[in-house]
C-alpha cells in the first residue's frame, strides 16, 4: 500500500518517558501530603494530557485548586523533562530509514514539552510538524480533528496517511479521521488492550514500521 505522511504519537511510541512523568506527578502529590504512586500506576493513566492525568492522580478528597496542580506539574515536569526519558531501541534507525517520508508528531502532551523533548533527544529535524494536546484548541486525541488539521496543514493525502501509536486514543482518532493505523506493542498498552481496537497493523519493534509504510 505505502504511506507518504506518517503521524507519530510520542510517549510510548517514540520515547519512554514514564519515569520522568511519574516523578513530576509524585512531586505534586508530595506537595499536598499524598503518598507516592508507582510508575506502573501512573503509566495506566497516561495518554490523555495533563488535565486528565492529574484528575486521576490527585485525590479529590479535599478541595485543591485544579489550575494550581496543573501549574505545579508543569513546573516539576519541566525540571525533570529528560532526566531518564530515552528513545526506544531502533527509533533513530527507523527515522533514518524513513527520511524520504513526511513525518509529524501528534501527542496529547503539550506542544512545548513535546518540542523540547525531541530537541534534547536530537530528532527534531526528522519531523515537519510537532503538535501537542494544546495545538488544536478544544481537541486532542481521540478527537480526529488534530489528525485532519495536520493533514490539511501539510497538504497531505488522507489515503496515504497513517497514525502510529501505542494507545486507544491513537487508534480511535485514526479510525474517526479515516486514516490507517499502526500499533506498537512495545509501548504503554499491552497487546490485549491494543487488539480490542483493531488497528490496521501491529508491530513489535520500530524497525517493523519501515516495511509497512513503504
Amino acid at each position: 500500500m505505502g504511506f507518504n505522511f506518517l503521524i507519530f504519537d510520542l510517549d510510548g511510541t517514540l520515547i519512554d518517558s514514564q519515569i520522568d512523568i511519574t516523578s513530576a506527578v509524585n512531586s505534586v502529590r508530595g506537595k499536598y501530603g499524598f503518598e507516592y504512586l508507582s510508575v506502573k500506576q501512573v503509566r495506566s493513566y497516561l495518554g490523555n494530557g495533563i488535565d486528565r492525568l492529574l484528575d486521576k492522580t490527585i485525590p479529590k478528597e479535599r478541595e485543591i485548586d485544579k489550575s494550581e496542580t496543573v501549574e505545579l506539574f508543569k513546573f516539576y515536569y519541566g525540571k525533570c523533562l529528560t532526566d531518564t526519558t530515552v528513545m526506544y531501541n531502533g527509533v533513530v534507525e527507523m527515522l533514518k530509514a524513513l527520511k524520504s517520508k513526511n513525518k509529524a508528531i501528534l501527542s496529547n502532551k503539550t506542544e512545548g514539552f513535546s518540542c523540547e523533548i525531541i530537541r534534547r533527544l536530537k530528532i527534531s529535524d526528522y519531523f515537519i510538524k510537532v503538535w501537542g494536546g494544546d495545538s488544536v484548541m478544544g481537541a486532542r486525541k481521540p478527537d480526529p480533528k488534530p489528525i485532519i488539521e495536520l493533514i490539511k496543514a501539510t497538504n497531505s493525502d488522507i489515503s496515504k496517511t497513517v497514525m502510529i501509536g501505542d494507545s486507544v486514543n491513537d487508534f480511535l482518532a485514526a479510525k474517526a479521521a479515516g486514516v490507517s493505523s499502526i500499533a506498537v506493542s512495545y509501548g504503554y498498552s499491552d497487546l490485549g488492550q491494543i487488539e480490542q481496537y483493531n488497528p490496521d497493523f501491529i508491530v513489535k519493534a520500530p524497525r517493523d514500521i519501515i516495511n509497512i509504510v513503504f
